[in-house]
């Protein structure tokens, strides 16, 4: 497979984390060969380590589109920027991978789903929690029927947030619903990949407890059908103060015909019938995890491979579900998440 040349849009922060594994991991499939960033030290920090010529640098990324074509985009900046520069690479010829959620409104998303339509360019979004061992695992244990079928998953996040700027950033405790828009757009995609189904209804209530540390609402309590016959229910908390499920430690229950699965932390995966002791055992080894099979993956599809499971086409729903967990939380009426992507013409 010949290398593949990258226009990265970030340079700092997580885009920081996609350069190193580009580099690092990938050296033999990946150059970099123009970058973007708003801040010039991290762009000189950045350019001496990548080797990179002024002429390489860009702070805005009207002008790299125009002065540099590569084999693909990397888009890893805050998510108001996200549609502006995926769809200028689109419309200049790059495929795009994004970090996540797609945008910070639904409009701008449908702006980039109908940019990758319109150019027929491959267009991936980041969802890498999914590529858990773990995770990979209870799909299995659905798939192959080992316990029968599926009727519910709940699933539960919980972090100890009570400290301001203790989630990292000022911002993320001022934003609106920054549970819905930092956090729940992970959980409501996991829903979707351990459910094996596409969400149908979605209904619940978001607040915001009186001690806690952020200025908009930092729990909620979702529940959602999916359109293959499961129930799902999604429990977020930034303001815990005892259990904690916090990032890579978030607990899912399946409720199977004939038994139920656990997974929280690490690999481990705990089965449970009525009557027997638990079955504990850790998942298989997976040959990528996180961002890696995503990257992996779309530059398989780019060599000609299957599209992205990520791909924008299909992730549009998971960001469905937060608008609409937004807007059940605001008016207390169920949500039929069609109804936010009726004017989208998606593919399977």
């Amino acid at each position: 497979m010949a290398v593949k040349t990258c226009l990265m849009v970030g340079g700092g922060g997580m885009a920081g984390g996609w350069i190193n594994r580009m580099t690092q991991k990938f050296g033999d499939r990946i150059k970099i060969i123009g970058l973007v960033d708003v801040n010039q030290d991290v762009l000189d920090r950045q350019a001496q380590a990548l080797g990179l010529s002024k002429d390489q640098l860009f702070t805005s990324h009207e002008d790299a589109v125009s002065a540099v074509k590569a084999d693909f985009c990397g888009v890893a900046t805050p998510p108001p920027f996200h549609a502006l520069a995926t769809v200028a690479a689109l419309e200049a010829g790059m495929p795009v991978i994004s970090e996540k959620p797609i945008a910070d409104t639904l409009d701008a998303a449908k702006d980039m789903v109908r940019a990758a339509q319109k150019t027929d360019l491959p267009c991936a979004i980041i969802q890498n929690y999914r590529y858990a061992r773990n995770k990979q695992e209870l799909v299995r244990i659905r798939n192959e029927g080992r316990l029968g079928r599926l009727q519910h998953i709940v699933g539960r996040y919980a972090c100890d947030y009570r400290e301001f700027e203790s989630w990292g950033k000022a911002w993320r405790h001022t934003m609106e619903f920054g549970l819905l828009f930092e956090g729940s757009v992970h959980h409501f995609d996991m829903l979707r990949f351990l459910s094996g189904g596409d969400p149908d209804t979605l209904m619940g209530f978001g607040w915001n407890p009186e001690w806690s540390s952020f200025d908009h609402h930092s729990s909620g309590m979702y529940l959602v059908n999916m359109d293959n016959g499961t129930h799902t229910f999604y429990e977020g908390n930034s303001s815990a103060a005892g259990i904690t499920n916090c990032w890579h430690r978030e607990h899912y229950r399946a409720e199977f015909e004939e038994g139920t699965v656990e997974i929280a932390e690490g690999a481990t995966v705990t089965i449970h019938r009525v009557g027997e002791e638990p079955e504990v055992y850790e998942a298989p080894e997976i040959e990528w995890e996180g961002h890696d099979h995503l990257f992996d993956e779309f530059l398989n599809w780019l060599d000609g491979g299957p599209p992205s499971e990520t791909r924008i086409e299909k992730n549009i729903i998971s960001y469905a579900m937060v608008i609409a967990a937004m807007e059940t939380t605001l008016d207390g009426q169920p949500k039929k998440i069609a109804d936010y992507i009726s004017d989208l013409e998606l593919k399977s």
